[in-house]
């Protein structure tokens, strides 16, 4: 038996249109309706052009009677509309039009029928099954009584399927299956856009695809002021978290979000919002935005390279916000100690220089590289823990230290990208607490990394430059409007 009606109608609609079933008997009995109709026309016509049209209404209402019982003795899904001489009075129409609507239920309950039908019929239920801390896909299997050898089928069908080797706990799979324990049909929703579905063919083989629903996107905006942290500003003004956390991403290169925010700082955001079937999912990218820090402002907009496709953030006059090393190594830490000449250490109990800055932090928060470059030492370096030192280009090095451990696939020698996770805080060394230990050097002399000046990244090219204006120019206006409102309402 076929199951793929049932699995498409539960799981996506397809685009093919089914086959319409033909049904002689209606079709034949409303056309002869219809011939009856007109014939009574024609024979009443006369060569007196001026002489009134005369019909029976008792012949009419007669035939379309008949039409009526030739009707609801078969199906279909023609729709005929019989016609209305205008010399009928109230009554003929009222039954013509009694008619139509008869035929048309007629066929819609058919339909209905028919479906019903065929859903009664050896229709297989799905079962949803729901993973558990320590369920594995054959505990899965077992649990819905299908045999381990359509396991072992199933992972054999390709990367489609090697979706299911990553479900974590709280994820659900539908399943379907005979009485036999053979597997018929399968659906992971595997995110909010993606889902695999696994069903047979005509040849009764297993197929495995992953489809994408039909994902709206939609643009929001969202202004606020910050009173005590970025978090909290955002959160009242609606943006997701994870927003947040992009949006100081996206300016993380000029601002430092653990030192530089002061309160009346202000933002603007335009950003994306996705939804499937009416039903806002996630938020999307940013498309613009605008930070007031310090009565500075940074504006941010979202720019796609024609021909290489890379998307970054630029400013409006089409320098690229991203810099060749991130301003701070840890995200929303606290400086627990700055750059100086001269510091009283807590461990050794004397003054001494202290050329980096600490961020302070919870154990294990991830570090991440400030730059792109090759990592030259990775280990245990005397008072300074387990350590990592990365060097970019000729110029700059840059040093992590007192870490809790390493990322395991940071190894000296190899080359890294900026803001990859190199390492994890801890307090390895000679550390009174938990906190990155973090120095930036340029030609081996020790700079502060809170004040030394980034080399730039290149902006845009010249020949780009009116499709980067011509694209952004909307998020501009916008991002005007927005940052007058905001400013009148806080006037207010």
């Amino acid at each position: 038996m076929n199951y793929n009606n049932f699995i498409n109608k539960d799981f996506r609609s397809r685009t093919q249109a089914e086959p319409q079933q033909r049904h002689p008997a209606l079709r034949w009995g409303l056309l002869g309706a219809g011939f009856a109709v007109i014939g009574v026309v024609l024979a009443n016509t006369g060569s007196n052009e001026d002489e009134p049209i005369s019909i029976a209404q008792s012949d009419v209402i007669q035939n379309i009677d008949t039409a009526i019982t030739n009707a609801q003795t078969a199906t279909s899904s023609i729709k005929l509309k019989l016609p209305v001489p205008s010399q009928y009075n109230d009554a003929v129409i009222e039954k013509i039009t009694e008619t139509e609507a008869i035929i048309e239920s007629t066929i819609e309950t058919d339909r209905r029928e028919t479906t019903n039908t065929l859903a009664e019929i050896d229709n297989p239920k799905w079962q949803s099954l729901k993973i558990k801390s320590g369920d594995s896909l054959s505990v899965l299997f077992d649990r819905a009584n299908i045999k381990p050898a359509q396991l072992h089928a199933l992972m054999q069908l390709g990367k489609a399927t090697s979706e299911l080797k990553r479900i974590h706990p709280g994820d659900s799979i539908k399943v379907m299956s005979d009485d036999d324990g053979q597997l018929l049909a399968l659906n992971y929703q595997i995110d909010g856009i993606r889902y695999l579905q696994v069903e047979r063919d005509e040849n009764a083989q297993l197929t495995a695809n992953i489809f994408k629903h039909h994902i709206e996107v939609r643009n929001a905006y969202a202004s606020g002021e910050i009173e005590s942290s970025l978090f909290l500003a955002s959160a009242k003004a609606g943006l997701s978290q994870n927003t947040t956390m992009e949006l100081a991403n996206v300016f993380g290169w000029d601002i430092d979000f653990a030192l530089d925010i002061r309160k009346g700082d202000k933002f603007t955001v335009i950003y994306e919002q996705r939804f499937k079937n009416g039903v806002k999912i996630k938020d999307g990218n940013i498309l613009a935005a605008e930070f007031i820090n310090q009565g500075k402002t940074f504006r941010a907009l979202r720019y796609t390279d024609p021909v290489t496709n890379y998307t970054g953030y630029y400013s409006p006059s089409g320098h690229s916000l991203r810099k060749a090393f991130l301003r701070s190594p840890v995200k929303f830490s606290r400086i627990s100690s700055r750059f100086t000449t001269k510091r009283y250490h807590p461990i050794l109990h004397r003054f001494r220089s202290h050329k980096g800055v600490d961020y302070a932090s919870g154990r294990g928060t991830p570090i991440r590289a400030s730059g792109d470059g090759k990592v030259i030492y990775k280990g245990n370096k005397g008072g300074y823990g387990r350590t990592v030192i990365i060097k970019h280009g000729s110029r700059y090095t840059t040093l992590y230290a007192h870490m809790n451990s390493y990322n395991r696939k940071i190894r000296s020698g190899k080359r890294v990208k900026q803001g990859q996770v190199i390492g994890y805080v801890g307090s390895s060394g000679l550390a009174s607490g938990p906190h990155l230990h973090y120095e930036f050097r340029v030609n081996g002399v020790h700079r502060n990394p809170l004040t030394v000046k980034f080399p730039s990244t290149k902006p845009i090219p010249k020949r780009y430059r009116d499709n980067f204006e011509l694209t952004t120019r909307g998020y501009v206006a916008q991002l005007d409007v927005l940052s007058r409102s905001t400013l009148a309402l806080n006037d207010n």
